[in-house]
């Protein structure tokens, strides 16, 4: 769960039609969780979703490399964004239907939350966003 995100999250249009297209279509795989589900159906519904032509190139999408900072351990750990249906989390390839996930979307260098876990919490900093897509 992130504690502390100041803005909204925001989404590029084809990422959003995507990632709703596969919730909506794959309800039977995430209703292990349906209160998981509701809350990453509702955080992509009040995102602010945004044209590729207005999408910031500094900001984390679906295919993004995202390098994050924990700032007590002090250790670098690096994620890539994909499809629910490439996820790989043993490599780092984590999808955004993910509590964990949809907390790296739209992130940018410079910006930071805080992650509860069970019994602590962890203190993440973004390092660099990687974005291939863009040219």
């Amino acid at each position: 769960m992130v504690t502390e995100k100041k803005e909204r999250l925001i989404i590029l249009k084809e990422d959003f039609d995507a990632l709703t297209h596969y919730v909506k279509n794959h309800q039977s795989e995430l209703r292990y969780d349906q209160h998981l589900q509701k809350e990453l159906l509702k955080k992509l519904e009040e995102a602010e979703i945004i044209s590729n032509e207005d999408f910031p190139n500094t900001a984390s999408r679906l295919y993004s490399t995202v390098i994050i900072r924990d700032t007590i351990a002090r250790i670098n750990l690096e994620y890539k964004l994909v499809h629910p249906n490439e996820t790989d989390e043993w490599n780092g390839k984590i999808s955004p239907l993910t509590p964990f996930g949809i907390a790296l979307m739209g992130l940018r260098k410079g910006d930071s939350f805080t992650w509860q876990l069970s019994n602590r919490r962890k203190y993440y900093s973004v390092v660099e966003i990687r974005n291939y897509t863009f040219i």
